[in-house]
């Protein structure tokens, strides 16, 4: 109980912007290599992300990718240009230590691949350059530079799903995702059915 009652205290401590507190965990370059050696069942999977728009006024942007290292038939170097997903992220306080994270998936996946913290391409990516926005999530912080991250809801045809859920772990150093599946009659049909990637921060 002294436990959780110092980490609330830590979650209300500081006069920093919760989506910035959020960001500054988040942003960075983390791999899932060493679950992928300890159990082959995971992918080496890698997950990149980067502020972007620092200057809007309308929540804190962030894009991310993430792509499957240990892809079949591939090199590291070529898998990481093929990302399963590229989206934009905005978040916004919905509430005291809660967060409002609508992901945007980006229209021309191509033509902002890589995109990394200092890229020129930031300047002509608009919202134009995104669908709109097809998962909510709710980021709930827990300490300084901890959070939990839920679905609220979420599209999402692959394999036969009707709707997909993200429930996630986000520090400094690790960031843990579990994405799932489900049919119209909620029944898992991708994701693991063991527990989330656990993604090891590489570098900032």
């Amino acid at each position: 109980m002294l436990a959780l009652a110092l980490l609330a205290a830590a979650a209300v401590a500081s006069d920093v912007p919760l989506a910035e507190d959020y960001a500054a965990s988040a942003i960075g370059h983390f791999s899932s290599e060493a679950q992928h050696a300890a159990d082959p069942r995971y992918d080496w999977a890698e997950a990149r992300i980067v502020r972007i728009w620092p200057a809007r006024t309308d929540g804190v942007w962030l894009y991310q990718e993430q792509a499957i290292v240990s892809a079949p038939g591939l090199l590291p170097a070529e898998a990481r240009r093929r990302p399963y997903f590229q989206f934009v992220a905005r978040l916004t306080q919905i509430g005291p230590g809660l967060l409002r994270r609508d992901n945007f998936r980006v229209l021309d996946k191509a033509k902002w691949l890589s995109m990394t913290p200092t890229d020129v391409r930031q300047a002509a990516l608009t919202p134009a350059d995104l669908a709109a926005p097809s998962c909510h999530n709710r980021m709930e912080q827990v300490a300084l530079g901890v959070w939990t991250g839920r679905t609220e809801s979420c599209t999402n045809a692959y394999k036969g799903a009707a709707w997909m859920q993200s429930l996630s772990v986000t520090t400094h150093d690790s960031y843990i995702n579990w994405d799932r599946g489900f049919d119209a009659a909620n029944s898992r049909v991708w994701g693991p059915a063991a527990g989330g990637y656990k993604f090891l921060r590489v570098a900032n």
